[in-house]
């Protein structure tokens, strides 16, 4: 009965951090605007069938996701007709449109892109005026990448100076090193009980790590890893001092914390740099420095 009940609630806790995840990436977003969603797969944030005025991109068309998913074992029920092919170019060349859209949604896409302050460029120029950017961002500290320093301003500005189609091998070889599970997961919720013993093991081990730079060094191919890795403050940081350089032209409008293992980012696109004192910026750091130390 004990064991039922548990499983009960772990259910309740997962829908209703589902409830959260879509209503919160849906902030300002209505249907009757016109959007643009990057890589929903199986479950986008603003379907189609449900009356929203939006356009897909991904990596691979309808039957090609459902084919592969499917292969997997999951549910392809929620797959939608993609509108664009992602071959590599920026989302406005694939799309054709810029100033078009009302808002953008990004469910886990940026922790993933080479460049950081290119892939903000590119949104922002599909964006109109006041547009929104909605970004799902997967919290380290609940993640496979629990140990992993977070992404500062200096490693995207490298990025984006560099024009490094398919990411750094400094940032791979990161990924490769220090990437784990925390029993037997890659992801677990937030609130799991701090007084469990945890149980930590890498994923690669060092001749993994060894033989794939070995096979990756000088070779061009796409690379599907985290290339970046945040906590809620250390994604406000950057996005502030990205401003300081007037590298990037969105703001956080809303960060809602940490929900199972992200947090939600609603941003707008300014003419207006975002302000802070000397102390809230202090502050800030202090707080990036707290959520970088992990158990």
């Amino acid at each position: 009965m004990l064991g039922k009940i548990r499983g009960m609630r772990a259910l309740k806790k997962a829908q209703e951090c589902e409830q959260n995840h879509f209503g919160r990436m849906l902030t300002g977003i209505t249907k009757e605007q016109f959007g643009l969603e990057i890589g929903p797969s199986l479950r986008p944030c603003a379907p189609k069938r449900e009356g929203y005025h939006v356009e897909i991109v991904d990596w691979l068309d309808r039957k090609g996701l459902i084919d592969k998913y499917q292969g997997m074992g999951l549910d392809t029920s929620k797959i939608e007709e993609v509108d664009y092919i992602w071959d590599g170019r920026s989302y406005a060349e694939v799309t054709g449109k810029r100033g078009s859209y009302d808002y953008i949604i990004a469910s886990h896409v940026i922790e993933h892109v080479p460049d950081f302050i290119g892939f903000l460029k590119d949104c922002s120029s599909m964006l109109k005026p006041n547009g929104i950017l909605s970004l799902a961002v997967p919290d380290k500290r609940f993640t496979l990448d629990h140990f992993r320093m977070v992404t500062t301003t200096g490693k995207v500005i490298n990025d984006y100076l560099s024009k490094d189609k398919y990411g750094s091998m400094g940032a791979l070889t990161d990924y490769w090193n220090h990437v784990i599970r925390r029993d037997g997961l890659t992801s677990w919720q937030r609130t799991q009980d701090k007084k469990i013993k945890k149980t930590y093991e890498f994923i690669h081990d060092e001749e993994f790590n060894r033989q794939s730079y070995k096979d990756s060094v000088g070779v061009e191919a796409v690379r599907d890893f985290h290339q970046n890795v945040f906590t809620p403050a250390s994604f406000e940081l950057l996005i502030y001092e990205l401003w300081e350089y007037e590298l990037i032209d969105l703001k956080i409008a809303t960060l809602y914390d940490t929900t199972a293992e992200e947090f939600i980012v609603s941003m707008r696109k300014s003419a207006q740099r975002p302000v802070m004192s000397g102390e809230e910026r202090m502050e800030l750091i202090r707080r990036v420095s707290r959520e970088n130390v992990v158990d």
